[in-house]
């Protein structure tokens, strides 16, 4: 019979060692940030060169001058690759744009005025092909993968609510709405037109930014006559 092993008890560990522990494992995770930050730099790149996702592993591999073997280490395959990208973008990109453009207005009613604008503008102040791309991939994760598009699109609609929710102190909403509801309609319309101008549909080319806000507003129950 084997002699039971004893159980480990942190808190008898003396506090050096502790320290130390905790020292080498925040190394190990700044290592492994890096390296699979690396791999998602290069995957972004190659986006924006090619202007589609039509490139392998291998392709990333040797951008990044890491080894494969590395990259299954942080990712299953291409598929989750492709999805830290798409989230990467929103968070490093879209979100601090729209903070940015945001900040400019003290009043949160025009605040969500900007988000919407940005958003629109951001679909002609881009490369295209990249912006089609990622489009389409959002799209396309709808449908396989929603937990990690709903992952992915958070701090973009965390946003938003925040904007609504701030700006529903002044202005009441319509009804009947929450914030969680209004955040979730306003959202899906804003990127069906998004979408809809980035993909082709002649009839989101139509819809001007202005069009767009007049149109949420007055279904979250925002007066806005006034501007």
């Amino acid at each position: 019979m084997k002699a039971a092993v004893p159980e480990r008890h942190d808190e008898a560990m003396p506090a050096w060692q502790r320290r130390s522990v905790n020292r080498s494992l925040q190394s190990a995770h700044a290592r492994a940030q890096a390296r699979s930050n690396r791999f998602v730099t290069a995957a972004t790149k190659l986006l924006e060169e090619r202007g589609n996702i039509e490139f392998t592993v291998q392709d990333v591999v040797e951008r990044s001058r890491m080894s494969i073997r590395t990259f299954y280490k942080y990712f299953g395959g291409k598929e989750d690759l492709l999805v830290a990208l798409y989230e990467t973008v929103i968070a490093r990109d879209t979100v601090p744009r729209l903070r940015k453009r945001i900040e400019k207005h003290k009043d949160p009613l025009q605040g969500l005025k900007a988000y919407i604008e940005c958003l629109i503008e951001l679909t002609t102040q881009t490369e295209p092909a990249a912006v089609r791309t990622l489009v389409s991939y959002g799209n396309r994760l709808a449908v396989s993968r929603p937990a990690d598009l709903a992952r992915a699109m958070k701090p973009q609609f965390d946003l938003l609510a925040e904007l609504i929710r701030a700006s529903s102190r002044t202005e009441p909403l319509r009804k009947g709405l929450t914030v969680e509801t209004a955040a979730r309609l306003t959202q899906h319309t804003v990127l069906a037109a998004v979408h809809g101008r980035v993909l082709g549909s002649d009839e989101s080319l139509d819809l001007s930014a202005a069009t767009i806000w007049e149109f949420c507003a007055g279904g979250l129950g925002f007066d806005v006559t006034n501007g």
